[in-house]
């Protein structure tokens, strides 16, 4: 059964249908592209209550509506070791709250000391459909601990 005109592409988030019932249910590429990176940029910026170290020892199954969102990431220092640590928290958020994302990666970047903030770099598969393509998606580490989306998206090749 084909679909309709106004029925092709991609289903839209189910909040963003409540939100704004007067939207398109259905998203173009470009659109599912955008809501993935808002939808990762929302669940990044959002603080939960668990600690470092709780948040360190759930696996994505795990986490629920009560855990969204990453711990405060203040107390975070600029070792090596800590941007894995924070690599981890940020692929196993991302894995558990985004399941439009497979094949998760993310890469911390750490600046010489004083120079800047860490960069961290997801990439990942858009699954959706019959989509299957790479996206990456930057963020800056700000120095209060909050994740902030870079103006643009990255596709890899």
């Amino acid at each position: 059964m084909a679909r309709s005109p106004q029925m092709q592409g991609f289903p839209a988030p189910l909040l963003d249908r409540l939100v704004d019932p007067e939207s398109s249910s259905w998203l173009d590429k470009d659109h599912l592209r955008a809501s993935v990176r808002r939808e990762v940029a929302h669940a990044l910026s959002t603080r939960c209550t668990l600690t470092l170290e709780q948040a360190g020892t759930l696996e994505p199954h795990e986490r629920s509506a009560l855990d969204y969102g990453l711990p405060d990431l203040r107390s975070l220092g600029s070792t090596a070791a800590e941007a894995r640590y924070l690599e981890r928290l940020i692929a196993h958020v991302v894995e558990a709250y985004e399941p439009r994302l497979r094949q998760i990666q993310v890469s911390v970047q750490l600046p010489p000391e004083e120079e800047g903030t860490p960069i961290a770099v997801i990439t990942a598969r858009l699954v959706q459909g019959p989509v299957t393509e790479p996206i990456s998606l930057p963020m800056r580490l700000e120095r209060n601990g909050r994740l902030v989306e870079l103006e643009t998206e990255k596709d890899i090749s």
